[in-house]
């Protein structure tokens, strides 16, 4: 009998995925401990990638569908309470509840749950219980607008990010567009409150991860947030590609020009290695400079998961 407390996380996500895919085609269950055991290293062990994984599985349609959490919110938004609700959360803030319910709740730290259908059950009566609080009270109650105050404030947080220059962060200057510029149109266009940018900061720029936050910031984020958060502003960042692009470019490889070319262009853009001395011989004197270029940033993206995440990779 396979340990599934000792197998490696993505053996554990195929299997998951695999099992889940073959369900909702056949409508047959399979084996349930590859995903209550993800579920359970997500909401007990706090892993991150666990958490990104069961987040866009069962609650966005990236990967099954609509199916699950995002079915059944939208059902509610659908139904005859929906314009009540769609008044207070969007989708996305109520499958964000949801989930900080879960991973808060008695039930996920014990964790007793003994098949998939038992821990759908309880995420369904989560959903359930909350719309009805919604619609019963008919008022906000936990999101609520951002302010100018509040936008000031994050303006405020941009001048002020740490001095990382020993990381050459903040001397980051690209020929158009500074660092400065990047952090001032992600928070316009990616961050929503100031517990997005607080994570935002501390794991994509200072890259902390979620169990330093937690332990910086005591009482700021319950139990499975900063995961669900970076999850989140994961997201928001794929769907886009320029701030994506700019953030790699400049964050991750250091504005550095020769690794700016070839990630755009081959990564992104499926150039030859022909094509790209052809026209940056100036910078790449041969093939084996462009490969060594290359391998940096392979390495570079493959030490920090979320990288990979971000790109699809």
């Amino acid at each position: 009998m396979v340990d599934l407390r000792s197998l490696a996380l993505d053996q554990l996500i195929q299997c998951c995925h695999t099992t889940t895919v073959t369900y909702l085609r056949t409508h047959q269950a399979g084996d349930d401990s590859y995903c209550l055991e993800l579920f359970r290293r997500a909401v007990q062990d706090h892993d991150e990638t666990a958490w990104a994984f069961i987040y866009t599985a069962y609650s966005t349609d990236e990967l099954l569908g609509e199916h699950y959490i995002l079915k059944w919110v939208r059902s509610w938004l659908n139904g005859r309470h929906g314009a009540t609700i769609r008044s207070v959360f969007t989708e996305e803030e109520i499958v964000q509840e949801i989930w900080l319910r879960f991973s808060n709740s008695e039930a996920a730290r014990t964790f007793n749950f003994e098949t998939m259908s038992q821990l759908m059950s309880y995420l369904r009566r989560l959903i359930n219980n909350f719309i009805m609080d919604v619609a019963r009270r008919r008022k906000p109650q936990v999101i609520e607008s951002a302010t100018e105050q509040e936008a000031a404030h994050i303006e405020q947080l941009i001048r002020t990010v740490p001095d990382q220059r020993s990381n050459g962060v903040d001397n980051l200057m690209a020929e158009h567009e500074s660092l400065e510029e990047l952090l001032q149109q992600i928070s316009h266009e990616i961050i929503a409150n100031e517990s997005e940018w607080l994570v935002f900061r501390s794991y994509f720029l200072e890259r902390l991860p979620p169990r330093k936050l937690y332990a910086l910031h005591p009482g700021v984020f319950i139990p499975g947030e900063v995961e669900i958060i970076r999850t989140r502003l994961v997201r928001r960042l794929r769907k886009n590609p320029f701030i994506l692009n700019r953030y790699i470019q400049i964050v991750v490889l250091a504005d550095e020009e020769r690794l700016g070319l070839v990630f755009q262009h081959v990564i992104l853009d499926g150039w030859s290695d022909e094509q790209l001395l052809q026209h940056y011989h100036a910078l790449f004197s041969s093939p084996a400079d462009l490969l060594a270029a290359k391998v940096q940033i392979v390495e570079t993206l493959h030490s920090n998961p979320t990288l990979l995440q971000l790109l699809h990779i």
